[in-house]
């Protein structure tokens, strides 16, 4: 599985669909005007981003193609 981080993505993770932490992030973005997808990664999927990353956080955020952290470095940088 390849992702590359080209554009403006939120991370969440299956097992936790209606964490309130994405939307959070989702609303933020939404507040912000930027445009992002919201991408739903299984186990496997989520381990190779938390490898590319070295996050282990949900969501896992990245802007502009820059991975940028959780929820909290989402605030710090809007």
């Amino acid at each position: 599985m390849i992702i590359e981080f080209e554009k403006n993505l939120v991370i969440g993770h299956k097992s936790l669909p209606d964490w309130s932490k994405c939307d959070e992030a989702k609303q933020l973005l939404d507040d912000a005007g930027m445009q992002y997808a919201y991408l739903t990664a299984d186990k496997r999927a989520f381990g190779n981003i938390m490898k590319m990353t070295g996050s282990k956080m949900v969501p896992q955020i990245v802007i502009d193609g820059k991975f940028i952290g959780d929820i909290n470095n989402l605030k710090e940088y809007l």
